[in-house]
């Protein structure tokens, strides 16, 4: 596959698109602070290990997890790439992954659906701290005023 971004060309890997350019890698730090890791995958086959290594009694949540984190970088590269619509924090990745995740919850029974939901609620919550964002008791995510550095007083 053949990704063309503002001024380059490159021929990108599954391992690259997903684990490797700096926007996957700054996705999966996030996700390594949410779950307390103090390293990051570089290939799927390195990702397994992961889940196993940092969520051990997480097993039924490795699928879903890797597969919302994933399918959310995609789709955000793919609107970088052919709609122009550039990725202005890799958190904002964390958050479509997280409304993907809380979405198939649903298909867990009760125990784990709540469990997952509460992992999903912790990683939002970071996410949203990193995007300077404030999340509301509904899911519903608002922008927190913050000063500006360079305003004239």
């Amino acid at each position: 596959m053949v990704i063309q971004h503002a001024i380059s060309v490159t021929r990108e890997s599954v391992s690259h698109l997903f684990f490797q350019c700096s926007t996957a890698k700054a996705v999966w730090a996030i996700v390594a602070k949410c779950i307390g890791a103090n390293d990051v995958p570089k290939s799927l086959g390195q990702c397994w290990l992961w889940c196993e290594k940092w969520l051990p009694f997480g097993k039924q949540f490795h699928t879903v997890g890797i597969a919302a984190i994933c399918w959310a970088i995609w789709k955000t590269q793919n609107k970088a790439c052919f709609d122009g619509i550039m990725i202005r924090n890799p958190a904002s990745i964390i958050c479509y992954a997280c409304a993907l995740m809380g979405y198939w919850a649903g298909l867990f029974l009760e125990m784990d659906k709540e469990a997952l939901e509460a992992g999903v609620n912790t990683m939002l919550q970071i996410a949203s701290k990193l995007l300077g964002e404030k999340v509301h008791n509904d899911g519903r995510l608002t922008l927190e005023d913050k000063p500006d550095d360079n305003a004239q007083e």
